[in-house]
């Protein structure tokens, strides 16, 4: 069986090629060996026959002298000078001396303790010492809800009447503020309710320690029909 080859693969097509290439590499091998030389060494020609110049220790002739380093001199160092400044008759700062804290004794001074600063009590209490009075007492406070309570119509209508619980802050001014319905049997009764509260005249504040402070209180706000 003949074994097939590619045309791209053959080598034998190509063996003329390889020898041209061997061939022009070889002739350039040669040309570079007979140009090769070894460098000359110059000698003077009054000194021709005189000295070998392969020779490893050379004798000189004694009109050749080497040349000696000379020493440099030494340069002297600049020594610098303190640069004093002309006092200027103009300038305003002249003629002052400065003294540093080493020049003065160290005398004792004694700082007086300043007294604290009272701290601001925003406490809400629930109990204190004195608690806060509406205006008129206890009665005064009956008596302005049964004048300023507007039963709502709607509640009316319906026949709805109960016990309305407010919650509220006497203020360190004997302002009521925060206010809030803590149990109430209808919204509409919370809403009137609220607003009475709110209206109400300043109180009497509590005291804590001979001091105002804010003082949580409740208060109960009757609704009944007629």
């Amino acid at each position: 069986m003949k074994v097939k080859k590619y045309k791209h693969a053959d080598l034998e097509r190509k063996r003329s090629m390889f020898f041209q290439i061997g061939l022009i590499v070889a002739l350039a091998a040669s040309l570079a060996a007979f140009e090769w030389s070894t460098e000359e060494v110059l000698v003077p020609e009054d000194l021709a026959g005189q000295i070998d110049p392969y020779e490893e220790d050379l004798i000189l002739p004694e009109n050749i002298k080497l040349e000696e380093k000379q020493p440099q001199p030494v340069q002297p160092q600049k020594i610098l000078e303190p640069i004093i400044k002309e006092t200027n008759n103009n300038d305003p700062n002249a003629g002052e001396m400065n003294f540093s804290s080493e020049d003065w004794p160290e005398v004792p001074v004694d700082i007086p303790e300043l007294p604290d600063e009272p701290v601001e009590d925003n406490s809400v209490y629930i109990f204190v010492e004195r608690m806060p009075e509406p205006p008129g007492g206890m009665k005064g406070l009956m008596k302005y809800f049964a004048e300023n309570i507007r039963f709502p119509v709607i509640c009316a209508e319906l026949g709805i009447e109960g016990r309305v619980y407010v919650g509220f802050v006497v203020d360190k001014d004997g302002s009521v503020t925060d206010v809030k319905v803590l149990r109430s049997p209808d919204a509409n009764l919370s809403k009137e309710a609220i607003r009475v509260v709110q209206n109400m005249p300043a109180w009497k504040p509590g005291r804590q320690g001979g001091k105002p402070v804010k003082v949580s209180y409740t208060v109960p706000v009757n609704f009944k029909l007629q």
